[in-house]
C-alpha cells in the first residue's frame, strides 16, 4: 500500500474508482467532469490518472487508524492496452475491449490484487486475459512487489 500511495509506481494507470471505509465511507468516481475544465483544454480520456488523485486518496486515509476496508480500481491506459492486445496474438482487437482493470482490495489483515478485462464482444478465447495476467505479474515483479 505504501508503494501505491507514496510512490509514482502506478501513476501511469487510469483511476476508475475507490471505496474507502473508515469512520465514514467514501466513494470516489474517477470519471473526469469535462464541463469543469476550460473549453480550450482538450481532454480525450474518460478517467483521471492515478497520479492526479493519489495525494487526495492518501489525505483521506492518513492518520493513526487504518481504513477498515479499501478498494481501488485502476485501468491500463489505452496505449498500453493497445500494445498488449497486439502482442497477445489473440483474436480480440482494441475496439473489442472496454478496459483492462487492476482491482486492489485492502483490509488491515489482507491485500489482494486481481485483474479483470471488460470486452464489448463475447469470446471464449482467454488469450488476452492470460497476457494481461502475465503483464501484471511482470510489472509487480520488476518493481519488487511480488
Amino acid at each position: 500500500m505504501n508503494t501505491l500511495l507514496a510512490t509514482d509506481t502506478f501513476d501511469p494507470f487510469l483511476f476508475v474508482e475507490a471505496s474507502i471505509r473508515m469512520g465514514v465511507s467514501y466513494h470516489i468516481d474517477g470519471r473526469l467532469n469535462k464541463d469543469f475544465y476550460d473549453s480550450d483544454l482538450q481532454i480525450s480520456r474518460e478517467f483521471c490518472l492515478w497520479k492526479e488523485i493519489r495525494q487526495h486518496i492518501f489525505s483521506i486515509i492518513k492518520g493513526k487508524r487504518m481504513p477498515l476496508a479499501m478498494k481501488i480500481v485502476l485501468a491500463l491506459p489505452e496505449s498500453a492496452s493497445r500494445s498488449l492486445i497486439e502482442s497477445s496474438g489473440g483474436p480480440l482487437r482494441a475496439e473489442d475491449i472496454q478496459g483492462m482493470y487492476l482491482n486492489i482490495l485492502f483490509s488491515p489483515d489482507h491485500l489482494s490484487l486481481t485483474t479483470g478485462l471488460s470486452a464489448r464482444t463475447f469470446t471464449m478465447d482467454r488469450t488476452l486475459e492470460h497476457a494481461f495476467d502475465d503483464f501484471t505479474a511482470r510489472f509487480l515483479k520488476e518493481r519488487q512487489l511480488a
